[in-house]
């Protein structure tokens, strides 16, 4: 479904260039959920936003390669071909901070329904807009579509930004750390939701983390990243009880230590 060949992605940062993504080769079957783990500042953040071209407003020294959806080159893709793939229905995004990514002076349903499809007539929306909170978990989906973000809690915005990504039904999804400042009980219902959202749909999922905990619950591969390369792919039950790279191995140890790894020193933390 998705191939990423050779992925550059260096920044500008004053007289400095800082290599957030450095020759990535990766890629995502139909219906596979991938991680891409590493510490803070590794470039998984980066190397996710460069494969769907939601790259923020940075200085770029260099964005090459190619990142092959279907076989269309998604880099080199004019923006207007771009937006119609999204709309259509290919590919979406969940943010590790809804806030920042929910219109704080729209309602929820509001936002989700402006993310369907076109051409739906208004009983469609609203009934699709109710449909998508609840398979989102959100049992008072009629409650909820009537709130702003700000009036809901952490684990709700999280869903409910879950639901706004699914609304063109996309046929992979990228989630970015979706549990990060979440408590404990609140991560294993929005585990829950991802997990079961990718087998009832049969959609492929890439989980961007640090938690080796995380990729463990959902992921069948996995690509470890390092100073923005990756250093390591293997399946889940490979990586976690042969690793072959030692930086693998050490994340592992820390996870089962619970211990968090020292933050890396790329480009990651200038973009994220």
């Amino acid at each position: 479904m998705l191939e990423v060949k050779r992925l550059i992605v260096h920044l500008r940062v004053g007289d400095q260039v800082l290599r957030a993504v450095d020759d990535v080769d990766l890629f995502i079957e139909r219906g596979e959920c991938v991680g891409i783990v590493g510490e803070s500042g590794s470039g998984k953040t980066t190397l996710a936003r460069a494969m769907l071209r939601l790259l923020p407003a940075v200085e770029l020294a260099e964005f090459s390669g190619e990142v092959l959806f279907k076989g269309e080159d998604i880099r080199a893709m004019p923006e207007g071909a771009l937006q119609q793939m999204r709309r259509a229905g290919t590919f979406s995004m969940v943010f590790q901070d809804p806030l920042g990514y929910l219109n704080p002076t729209q309602r929820v349903g509001a936002q989700i329904a402006e993310a369907l499809p076109s051409g739906l007539r208004a009983s469609a929306v609203r009934q699709r807009t109710l449909d998508l909170l609840r398979e989102v978990g959100m049992r008072e989906a009629q409650l909820v579509a009537r709130r702003y973000p700000h009036e809901l809690s952490g684990g709700m915005r999280q869903r409910a930004l879950i639901a706004l990504a699914l609304a063109p039904s996309p046929t992979l999804l990228v989630a970015d750390e979706p549990t990060t400042s979440l408590d404990a009980t609140v991560q294993l219902q929005v585990l829950e939701t991802l997990r079961r959202l990718h087998r009832e749909r049969d959609m492929a999922l890439v989980v961007i983390t640090h938690d080796l905990g995380l990729i463990a619950e959902l992921c069948d591969r996995v690509y470890v990243m390092r100073f923005g390369k990756v250093v390591e792919c293997a399946d889940v039950f490979t990586l976690f009880e042969a690793p072959k790279h030692p930086y693998t191995a050490t994340l592992i140890e820390l996870s089962t230590r619970g211990a968090a790894p020292a933050r890396a020193t790329t480009a990651d933390e200038v973009v994220t």
